[in-house]
């Protein structure tokens, strides 16, 4: 009997397919991204790019964009903008879910968050610094490293008083002491804190017994507090 011969299994067929018309046609329903050209909807651009009511957000360099315009220059404006605060607050919120609703999560997304969530922290501390003015009376600001209360810089007024403690002056600078306070308990800013309960401990010092007011008649020159 002679020897029976194997013919090898073709395992190319299963291996190496080509592919059938069915896989060929699904490829074919994801148009690829390419740059210049706008992803189409439920695909996310490298920019994070999300419009909305005629609105263009997108995130680059760290920096979160509206209309190509730095939203953080935006609201960090000398000039109290309510209305500006509120609604910056609510676009960046629903470009956040917007965003997070067509992703997956990656490091990049976390990095966008981030910079969500500070920027809305920095709105709502100044919202709430403006009703803390409104509610106490005390309008504050820190300008050069000083603070300034109803437009006066407390630490410049107490040297003044330091060098001229007269009557008027220390009724002043209790003022200041008493707006200090109400600070306090109207802000939950650590480093206003901070500023504050040190001024509140110098002035206590410059109020001591030892220091007696002087009640004589000032110079001709002086300074438009003490009247």
């Amino acid at each position: 009997m002679g020897a029976i011969t194997i013919a090898p299994f073709p395992f190319w067929r299963y291996t190496d397919r080509p592919k059938t018309l069915k896989t060929r046609r699904i490829h074919s329903r994801v148009p690829p991204v390419r740059p210049g050209i706008r992803p189409p909807p439920g695909v996310l651009d490298r920019d994070l790019t999300f419009e909305s009511d005629g609105s263009r957000w997108t995130f680059s360099e760290g920096k979160i964009l509206l209309d190509g315009q730095e939203v953080n220059r935006m609201i960090s404006g000398t000039e109290t903008d309510v209305s500006l605060w509120l609604g910056m607050a609510a676009g960046l919120n629903e470009y956040r879910k917007g965003i997070l609703a067509r992703s997956r999560g990656s490091d990049r997304l976390s990095r966008f968050e981030g910079v969500i969530e500070a920027l809305l922290t920095k709105i709502f501390g100044r919202l709430k610094r403006v009703y803390d003015q409104k509610t106490t009376g005390v309008a504050w600001k820190i300008e050069n490293g000083q603070l300034i209360i109803n437009g006066i810089n407390v630490r410049s007024f107490l040297a003044f008083y330091r060098l001229r403690p007269t009557v008027r002056a220390r009724t002043f600078l209790e003022g200041l002491r008493r707006r200090l306070h109400l600070l306090l308990e109207g802000t939950a800013n650590e480093k206003i804190h901070g500023m504050v309960l040190e001024l509140c401990d110098e002035i206590q010092d410059g109020l001591s017994p030892e220091e007696t007011p002087r009640p004589g008649r000032p110079p001709p020159d002086r300074n438009p507090l003490d009247r």
